[in-house]
């Protein structure tokens, strides 16, 4: 194959290939309205699977902040009788949520498609499209140019999107709300995406690929009157272009811009200070969980005496009558039992709460330092995502496009200061508050058969319960709360650090690869 012949089948690859990427942008603008629809009906789900988690473990908030306080206190009240089915509810929610987030990364696949036309149209050449011999019959070099143009002003949001939504997007009940509000900002997002790509995607008539244009007839058929040495060099800069297109950390360094060296330097700051963070919540969520461990074994322990004592108490008050007041040592000694367990469980339940908060401040120390640095970081990106206001006929209200961004922005930074509060939100008072009255009920048994046999009813429920939890581990509420946050930034500084590698690699190739694409196509 000669040079004329190379050139000639590369040109066309590159122009089906532009056209080919406009018809993904137009195909997905048109089903965007019912691709929104499905991920709002997600989105609404998943706050509905909220809102039944918050109410498995109620805190005694609910009690102070709810305007009817003696129906929030009985449901207070029977939200810690029914402790002993909390985890079981847990994991039927989270099932749902595993369910609901099947459908998200469905929607997710067909958003990537998108996604990915519109970044390779942003680095796609103008000056290919200066001519109609170019194009099949019937198309407009302009309009290509337009969409191309339109596709370069809209690509920073793209920004928004250079995460690992399957890291992300792991169905953790206790990150449901973290993973409907990013949800929520993909769909706006995808809506801006849109309003700006729709209407000039739709000059474009193209519905071909790049199958029928190989088994049919040439697409591009052109004679140029140039020597070999240009046709050679012309040749040269239909490859480069075409590598521009795949190369995965020149596009990340268009996307950036003049932004690119700002978050390589911060990054680099604060990359190694993050990770130790992350490693120190980890500890702290270790020693929560052997704290756990240790007050389970003593409940159990102290809870199988006060049955062993609520029994005693019972069988001498109820043989009182027939042994003239003989069996009511029985009753003391089921009393001495009670008083010993009440006592152990107090004394349990201070020294759980004291570690607990220890450990909790300490978890919430850290993640204040961490989303200090989070904050730096995020406030770069959306410096980065930014879009440019634009006038004139045809153009999509930008500025309000860009005050919709700067206001996502807002809500991001608002939400990231409230995680720290929420990962080492301990419950009630640490474990006091289940320890406490327990503690109280099992020194006052003497005397009724039916107390007694109603505190032997609770005794054997947390039996039930801790021994549950320490045969599954004995993993703490809290730790269970800062690993799931911990998870997410996990996944957000990971992401951060491909970002961050990606682009050392694409600032090299930028100036060299802008000046491809600004170079006139023929000579």
């Amino acid at each position: 194959m000669d040079t004329r012949e190379k050139l000639q089948e590369l040109l066309s690859v590159y122009v089906v290939d532009t056209l080919t990427y406009i018809q993904t942008v137009r195909d997905f603008c048109d089903k965007a309205e019912k691709w929104t629809l499905q991920r709002e009906n997600e989105l609404e789900t998943m706050r509905d699977i909220e809102d039944q988690a918050n109410k498995i473990s109620l805190k005694f908030d609910h009690v102070k902040n709810s305007e009817n306080k003696g129906k929030a206190f009985g449901e207070y009240l029977w939200s810690g009788l029914t402790q002993v089915t909390a985890d079981s509810r847990r994991q039927e929610l989270e099932k749902s949520l595993s369910v609901v987030l099947k459908d998200t990364f469905e929607g997710f696949e067909k958003l990537d498609h998108f996604l990915d036309a519109v970044e390779k149209l942003a680095v796609t050449s103008l000056f290919v499209f200066t001519s109609q011999s170019f194009l099949p019959k019937g198309e407009s070099a302009a309009s290509v140019r337009s969409i191309i143009t339109a596709a370069r002003m809209a690509s920073p949001l793209l920004i928004h999107f250079k995460r690992n939504n399957e890291t992300f997007f792991l169905p953790i009940l206790n990150n449901v709300d973290v993973l409907a509000f990013q949800l929520d900002k993909y769909i706006r997002i995808t809506q801006q995406l849109c309003e700006r790509m729709e209407k000039k995607s739709k000059s474009v008539l193209w519905s071909g690929d790049m199958y029928e244009w190989m088994t049919g007839e040439p697409l591009i058929k052109f004679s140029l009157n140039m020597s070999d040495t240009s046709m050679q060099k012309l040749l040269d800069h239909l490859k480069q272009l075409g590598i521009l297109r795949m190369d995965r950390h020149t596009k990340l360094a268009f996307l950036f811009q003049e932004n690119t060296l700002n978050f390589i330097g911060l990054f680099s700051q604060r990359r190694s200070r993050m990770e130790q963070f992350l490693s120190d919540l980890e500890e702290s969520a270790v020693q929560l969980d052997r704290m756990k461990f240790g007050a389970n074994i003593s409940t159990v322990a102290g809870s199988s005496v006060g049955v062993a004592g609520g029994i005693l108490s019972i069988v001498g008050l109820a043989l009182a009558p027939v042994t003239a007041g003989v069996s009511l040592a029985l009753t003391l000694t089921g009393v001495g039992l009670g008083v010993t367990s009440g006592v152990n469980s107090l004394v349990t339940g201070i020294t759980e709460t004291a570690v607990n908060m220890h450990h909790g401040k300490n978890a919430q120390s850290i993640f204040q330092r961490y989303m200090d640095d989070v904050e730096k970081i995020q406030g770069r990106m959306e410096k980065a995502s930014a879009v440019d206001s634009v006038e004139g006929p045809d153009v999509v209200d930008i500025v309000s496009a860009g005050k919709l961004i700067t206001k996502i922005g807002l809500q991001e930074a608002q939400s990231a200061r409230s995680i720290p509060k929420l990962a080492a939100d301990l419950p009630d008072i640490g474990q006091l508050a289940k320890g406490t009255p327990l503690a109280l009920s099992k020194s006052a048994r003497a005397g009724l058969i039916t107390a007694n046999a109603l505190f032997i009813g609770l005794d054997v429920l947390f039996i039930c319960k801790d021994s549950i939890s320490l045969a599954k581990g004995s993993k703490s509420e809290a730790s269970e709360l800062i690993r799931s946050r911990a998870s997410v930034w996990k996944s957000e500084l990971e992401a951060w650090e491909n970002i961050y590698d990606s682009l050392c690699i694409g600032v090299w190739k930028f100036m060299k690869s802008q000046k491809v694409l600004e170079e006139p196509f023929l000579p």
